[in-house]
């Protein structure tokens, strides 16, 4: 498109976890090898382990983790490893099927039941140790962590991923001025207490009155992966 049209900014809303980053750093590194300038990329990356490092800081009580299959298919099992060691959690990187999370939520149950939190594999069949090392190794070229705003657990250190300084000519974020209007959050929605588990989304006020998937007020509705989109759909 950017090549299509040279006299357009082309600008791409980069979002998504470790799954998707290298896609996104492969068109950067396309754009710079092209010489484009009209292209651009907003990132709105970000990356797992922070965010379950700090529902286990907030206080969020968690026996185990089920571990994001498509996050360790690229980034690897080990990324886990420090957060098994630290809070002494179980966490078993898990497929998408029936069979898989059956599986997987009894190799936690067997980890809690001896006292041995470790980071396990079931999704073997898709998952290793180290992940995809030149996915890896193509995201870590373009892009640098930096402290990022999350839902419900505010500024995380470390837990998005900007563009970094060799690839800065295609970052819209830094070469693009735009007024940012202020973010707007209706007070009465409790999505960031039901993304850390603290709530259901039954205990909303909104949740199946003024909040529906037909008129979301939070992003838990908007998305039809959402707690509160399952809670409404199935009951």
């Amino acid at each position: 498109m950017a090549k299509q049209n040279p006299k357009k900014r082309i600008i791409f809303l980069a979002i998504g976890f470790e799954t998707t980053a290298p896609s996104t750093a492969i068109a950067v590194i396309n754009a710079f090898n092209e010489k484009l300038n009209n292209f651009f990329v907003f990132s709105a990356h970000k990356i797992m382990p922070p965010a379950m490092k700090a529902l286990v800081d907030d206080g969020v009580k968690i026996n185990g983790y089920i571990g994001p299959g498509h996050v360790s298919t690229i980034a690897g099992s080990t990324i886990f490893d420090d957060i098994s060691e630290k809070y002494g959690l179980p966490i078993v990187i898990t497929g998408f099927e029936p069979l898989d999370l059956l599986q997987s939520i009894y190799m936690l149950v067997k980890q809690i039941e001896n006292k041995t939190p470790k980071v396990e594999i079931q999704y073997k069949r898709v998952v290793s140790k180290f992940g995809n090392m030149k996915a890896l190794k193509i995201m870590n070229e373009v892009f640098t962590c930096r402290d990022d705003w999350w839902r419900g657990l505010g500024i995380l250190k470390n837990s998005g991923l900007k563009i970094s300084n060799k690839y800065l000519c295609f970052d819209a974020e830094s070469k693009i001025a735009v007024n940012v209007e202020p973010t707007f959050e209706e007070k009465a929605c409790i999505c960031g207490l039901i993304l850390k588990g603290a709530k259901k989304p039954s205990d909303c006020k909104l949740f199946g009155k003024k909040c529906t998937p037909d008129n979301p007020i939070g992003a838990c509705m908007v998305s039809n992966e959402g707690a509160c989109a399952a809670y409404f759909k199935y009951n």
